[in-house]
């Protein structure tokens, strides 16, 4: 509800928010000094009025009869110097006044008021006065000791005019204090957000060109700081996508040319002449194959962006991860065969894996290593269980990798040293494929090489609750 009250721009906010918080700051403390101001009145009014009867109980006591108190009126009236807001008056037991004071004014119900010697207060509703009562019994001995009853008033109207004239000026402090509280509020917030204003001014001026270059360093400190190290930090994240989107523009208009080039050339080659149909054949077949090569490349980028897709869902099950990389490596068997290479699975572990992307994640990096594993040498594929998750491992005795590239590896289109690359056998985007397909598992990928020795790529599954399933025959 304050939210909606508020205004829209934070300077304003921040303003109203001072200015409401300096009002109930001030308005609590008005209302605090009023009441202890009454209070304290009240107090004093009320020890003021105790002591007058006090003395005149004193002095009253030694009277032996209501004449001589009556004839000595002098003597009751001086116990009221210094206080001209009271007055007073002494009844009989009949109720006649004995002595009163010019401002004295009578109360009815103060004759039939059951008091004793201690002193009753008596507020009439709708006047200014205040009575205290008290009976006190004169000179003597014996029951016929007379009784005369001391009412005290005092006047409340100075009082009065004093608690008004207080909460008036309290009303004008408080006021003025608004005021200038949102004055100082509106200079603080204008003040504290200058730093925010010149942060909006040079974000204005980034541009893709500018990525590179994060904002210059803001002259503050506290949540404006953390701010531009966030925005740089963001910056520095869109130019890495940037590069890596032009990278990737740049990759895939060469992957694609190729074929497109070679398809054209053969075109333009049977078409400069009369040709056979053997001829004929021979184009069309080798136009077959650029065909297929485009077709997985688009197939790969598919199926990159389906899962690069926020709320992707995977069937994730409890697999045999050695039982099913058997089946992989006995899909490859023919491809090995013609390499010259043999696949061994080692280990036993249970991986919780989507079966289809488990596959397919293990078939990339087993074709991956045949196209590089020399002739004669043994790829193997291990399965092992480490740390609550499962680690797949395909090694390799290929040429290996250098460690400047290791980071970078399964970026899409990667180029690495022409001798790891065949562009004639894959589409670039294979090992892009592996990192897609863990991301979606919350599992990670990576490739530990030591060039001319051993390559070993690696699948880290996590583990969680899982049913356990048949195997299923391998989708590629």
């Amino acid at each position: 509800m304050i939210a909606r009250l508020l205004p829209r721009t934070l300077r304003g906010r921040l303003t109203a928010l001072i200015i409401l918080s300096t009002s109930v700051i001030l308005a609590s403390s008005g209302v605090a000094l009023y009441e202890a101001l009454s209070n304290r009145v009240d107090t004093t009014a009320a020890e003021q009025m105790a002591g007058i009867s006090a003395a005149l109980g004193a002095h009253l006591a030694e009277a032996r009869s209501t004449a001589d108190v009556a004839r000595n009126i002098d003597i009751w009236i001086d116990q009221l110097h210094g206080h001209p807001n009271m007055d007073l008056a002494i009844f009989d037991a009949t109720g006649a006044r004995l002595v009163g004071t010019p401002g004295f004014r009578p109360y009815g119900p103060l004759m039939s008021l059951d008091a004793g010697r201690v002193p009753v207060g008596v507020a009439p509703p709708g006047t200014r006065h205040q009575y205290l009562v008290t009976n006190v019994p004169l000179a003597g001995a014996g029951t016929g000791v007379p009784v005369v009853r001391v009412v005290v008033q005092y006047d409340r109207s100075a009082d009065v005019l004093l608690l008004r004239t207080h909460a008036y000026t309290i009303v004008v402090i408080e006021v003025f204090g608004v005021v200038l509280a949102a004055v100082i509020a509106y200079g603080i917030a204008a003040l504290g957000l200058s730093p925010l204003r010149r942060f909006a001014a040079r974000a204005e001026q980034m541009s893709t060109s500018r990525l590179a270059h994060p904002l210059p360093a803001l002259d503050t400190a506290g949540e404006l700081k953390e701010l531009e190290h966030a925005f740089n930090g963001m910056l520095e994240r869109l130019n890495e996508s940037f590069t890596r989107l032009s990278q990737f523009s740049s990759n895939l208009a060469h992957d694609m040319r190729t074929p497109l080039t070679n398809l054209q050339a053969a075109a333009q080659v049977v078409l400069s002449q009369p040709r056979s149909a053997d001829e004929y054949r021979n184009v069309i077949e080798s136009s077959i194959d650029e065909y297929q090569r485009l077709s997985r490349m688009i197939e790969d980028m598919l199926f990159l962006a389906r899962s690069e897709q926020a709320g992707t869902s995977i069937s994730v099950r409890r697999l045999d991860a050695s039982e099913e990389a058997g089946r992989v490596a006995g899909y490859y068997e023919p491809l090995a065969e013609d390499a010259g290479v043999t696949v061994k699975v080692d280990g036993h572990a249970w991986v919780d894996a989507d079966l289809t992307l488990y596959q397919r994640a293990l078939s990339n990096l087993l074709s991956n290593a045949l196209a590089y594993a020399p002739r004669g040498s043994i790829v193997t594929i291990d399965c092992m269980e480490q740390g609550g998750a499962t680690t797949i491992a395909v090694s390799d005795t290929g040429p290996g990798i250098e460690a400047r590239h290791v980071g970078r590896i399964f970026e899409r289109f990667y180029r690495i040293d022409p001798s790891r690359h065949n562009s004639a056998q894959g589409t670039g985007l294979g090992l892009a494929i592996v990192r897609s397909i863990m991301d979606n598992h919350g599992g990670e990928c990576g490739v530990d090489s030591d060039p001319g020795r051993r390559t070993t790529f690696w699948l880290r599954f996590p583990r969680r609750p899982a049913e356990p399933i048949r195997p299923a025959a391998i989708h590629t």
